[in-house]
């Protein structure tokens, strides 16, 4: 037999559906917020670490000629080097049948079973990696977007210009490269025969795989033995071109991941905030509008205690209801978005299995975190004695009467809209957590509309680094003039300037290992650079030894200033440079970029009047011309005998990149929206709260003659009026959440703040939603205050 105080209990949680539905909602979407956070990021973390470290990789890579396995067995020999392996490769392009080309790296390996590093998977449709032949490939199954099925002929194009068709025996999966739909680039693997008939070399190797014995994710440990290799590789003879240690230990994406997962989870909690605000909210009015009920169990023998626990027996309910909404799709959103991301950023994900850490967070937010938020009102609620409690007038029944005066000028303003602002500051406390919610749910939502606008000024920013409309690439240096003279007699071709990259060792003290640096030589009348410059001067006509350095090398060397003096090895030699300048670019750039003049970096590699890259402006400045033109430029290039290693139009540099951080800003929407929605509720909550609080006003409007329609108008217009004033506070407080977000975001994301950006469209966006949230959370409450006779009002307590 149930008792008469839980049956109490069953009655409010089941006898005002609608309140209970909206309570469960709104502790939902923060349980919701907080889950879907902390499994997206557990499922994401364990899949990329699980397929990553699964394919036992290197954690550097050295670029150099004149290898062999002799140099394997040098670099072996190293201190700190667990393991090495040698590879051959060549680039060519794939030729679409549109035309198109796809920058294509063939590697040569007899069975990848050999692999001692960076293995290959079977697809996840295969039981094993597709055998492959003469004249046969595998690629990456990140590249399966081309739409070539196993069996088809690719035909490609190599650097000098010949055609070669290979057939593709099958796809596998290389988790340890970066995938197609980021890099633009496919990786293909061939037997060495198969090499050499693409205009490779097996004779040696171009690039060393290294894993090191210890400490795998130090940056600075794997890059001094990195170093330690390329110095004796250098010393025997070899010449380094590059070393390349970015993220070692961990997947390309891992950095980036997690900063994304660090703002998600602050916006999550900022959601279990709202939430908490709104269930005071809640229950101070539901305990307010329960004061007689309260006295009459107290004056039939129910103690303080055992009313305390009814009601919080109550809210423990409503995070109960919250938990079952909110659990299941949390694991449902993790487990479909982690495997669409999975995908994206080429790794196999894991199978979902739920996270005990992400169970105790959801049940901390929807039980617990309640249960805090109502402690005090409840308390103070079952504090009251008999008499206070019988001889209340319920909801609104306390408030103090006021002397009510009409401005000469109020007049002007119709007596229902009057009513409308007189009842919008009525509770000033309600107002005020009604207010809090919206308004932070608006300036972060605003402010991750910002962060957009950051995103592309900071593209833009990078693009100065890059502004030509073809950047085009050689193997190896061709005669300015000839390069240029066969560019510029394409029409639509403005002009075209050639840069020199060159790369060379910074060295500070003989204990420093090196840090390997890329030379950026553009002539020194160039216009086709627009550099952020942070100290000093950018580069002038006629200087020589002067270089410009970045952010990326002041992160390794932090005392270096305008005016220093650089050791640069460059081929063995050592040369002295003048730091004239810093210049700033956000993003993940290996190796540092140094800008000299080419003028005088050409003739101190002895490459005067070279150009490695060329560097094109069109007119118009259109995808489709630069396209167009690029296809020209490559064909008459062809036809000279000029191999081209790769091109890039600057229209698909700005897509790719936006495309990019587009998905980081739709997650961070996403969660944006939450926020939004959390302050909607509270909205339609307290207008709820209001109209039954003025119940008995109602019913004497109406006793006096007003419509349907002016009830409905009254209660409307104070939700707007909550909305709009919410609104123009949201502006102001989204200055310094802005702020924040592009400095955090930047530093996790890009490793430099990003430009502040305050644009409109998120003012304007939020206004729109505020206007449609205003309506919508009003509707229901009008509706129902309409419905209301008078006899019903009139006879309410």
């Amino acid at each position: 037999m149930i008792s008469s105080r839980w049956k109490k209990v069953w009655s409010d949680f089941w006898s005002n559906r609608g309140r209970t539905l909206l309570t469960i909602v709104t502790i939902a979407v923060g349980t919701f917020a907080v889950g879907f956070n902390s499994n997206l990021g557990l499922y994401m973390n364990e899949s990329m670490d699980g397929d990553y470290l699964s394919a036992n990789p290197s954690e550097a890579e050295v670029y150099a000629s004149d290898l062999d396995d002799a140099s394997v067995k040098m670099a072996r020999e190293i201190p700190g080097v667990e393991a090495v392996e040698g590879t051959s490769s060549v680039s060519a392009r794939i030729v679409h049948t549109d035309g198109t080309m796809v920058q294509i790296i063939f590697i040569a390996a007899e069975d990848p079973a050999d692999l001692t590093l960076n293995y290959l998977k079977p697809a996840p449709d295969d039981l094993s990696i597709p055998v492959y032949g003469d004249k046969e490939t595998i690629i990456d199954l990140s590249a399966v977007s081309l739409g070539y099925e196993p069996g088809d002929m690719i035909l490609v194009e190599l650097g000098d210009g010949k055609q070669r068709e290979v057939k593709l025996a099958g796809y596998m999966h290389a988790v340890t490269g970066i995938p197609y739909n980021l890099a633009q680039q496919v990786y293909a693997y061939v037997t060495p025969d198969t090499l050499e008939w693409l205009g490779g070399t097996t004779d040696g190797y171009d690039r060393l795989s290294i894993s090191v014995a210890e400490k795998q994710t130090d940056a600075e440990h794997v890059t001094a033995v990195a170093q330690a290799v390329a110095d004796k590789l250098e010393r025997a003879g070899s010449t380094v071109f590059f070393v390349s240690v970015y993220q070692p230990g961990h997947h390309f994406a891992y950095s980036i991941t997690q900063g994304v997962f660090f703002v998600l989870g602050i916006l999550g909690y900022l959601t279990v905030l709202l939430s908490g605000f709104l269930i005071v909210n809640t229950i101070t009015a539901l305990m307010t509008q329960q004061t007689r009920q309260i006295g009459i169990m107290k004056a039939t023998g129910g103690s303080g205690v055992q009313i305390f626990f009814m009601y919080m027996t109550l809210i423990v309910a409503f995070g109960i209801g919250a938990l079952l909404l909110a659990v299941p799709l949390a694991n449902a959103a993790a487990t479909n978005i982690g495997g669409g991301m999975a995908t994206w950023l080429n790794f196999f994900a894991a199978p979902y299995k739920g996270y005990g850490t992400t169970i105790i967070q959801q049940v901390l937010v929807a039980i617990v975190i309640p249960l805090l938020a109502a402690l005090l009102p409840i308390y103070n609620s079952v504090r009251i004695t008999v008499r206070e409690a019988l001889s209340d007038y319920g909801l609104g029944g306390n408030a103090k009467a006021k002397e009510e005066t009409t401005h000469q000028n109020s007049v002007l303003i119709p007596r229902p809209i009057r009513i409308s602002l007189r009842n919008t500051f009525r509770r000033k406390t309600r107002l005020g957590l009604t207010l809090f919610t919206l308004v932070l749910g608006g300036a972060v939502f605003i402010a991750v509309y910002n962060l957009w606008a950051s995103f592309d000024k900071t593209i833009e920013d990078i693009q100065g680094y890059f502004l030509a409309d073809i950047n085009i690439s050689f193997d190896r240096g061709y005669r300015f003039d000839k390069v240029a003279s066969i560019a510029q007699s394409i029409p639509g071709v403005v002009s075209a300037e050639g840069w020199l990259e060159y790369t060379g060792t910074v060295e500070m003290n003989d204990d420093d290992a090196g840090t390997q640096i890329l030379f950026v030589a553009p002539p020194s009348t160039s216009i086709l650079i627009d550099p952020i410059i942070t100290s000093g001067r950018w580069l002038e006509q006629g200087d020589e030894n002067a270089i410009v350095i970045g952010n990326h090398l002041l992160q390794v060397y932090p005392d270096l200033k305008v005016g220093d003096s650089l050791t640069i090895d460059i081929d063995g030699k050592k040369t002295e440079w003048t730091i004239v300048g810093t210049y700033s670019i956000t993003g993940n750039v290996s190796p540092p970029l140094l800008y000299v003049n080419y003028e005088y970096l050409s003739v101190l590699v002895g490459e005067p009047e070279m150009a490695y890259s060329l560097r094109i402006i069109t007119d118009p400045h259109d995808s489709a011309t630069q396209g167009r033109i690029n296809d020209q430029i490559q064909a008459a290039f062809k036809q000279r005998g000029i191999q081209i290693q790769s091109t890039q139009l600057g229209a698909d540099f700005i897509r790719d990149q936006k495309a990019q951080t587009d998905i980081l800003v739709y997650f961070m929407l996403v969660m944006a929206t939450l926020i939004a929605i959390v302050g909607g509720l509270g909205l339609m909550g307290t207008m709820s709260i209001n109209v039954l609080e003025r119940t008995r006003e109602i019913g004497v409007m109406r006793a006096i003659g007003a419509s349907n329609g002016d009830i409905q108008a009254i209660v409307i217009t104070e939700g707007m009026v909550i909305g709009l004033l919410s609104w123009a506070i949201s502006i102001l407080i989204s200055v310094p959440i802005t702020n924040v977000l592009c400095y955090g975001v930047g530093m996790a994301i890009l490793t430099a703040p990003m430009p502040v950006v305050y644009g409109a469209t998120g003012v304007i966006a939020w206004l729109i939603f505020t206007i449609v949230l205003g309506t919508l959370a009003s509707a229901l409450p009008a509706r129902r205050a309409s419905r209301l006779t008078v006899r019903d009002t009139l006879a309410y307590e």
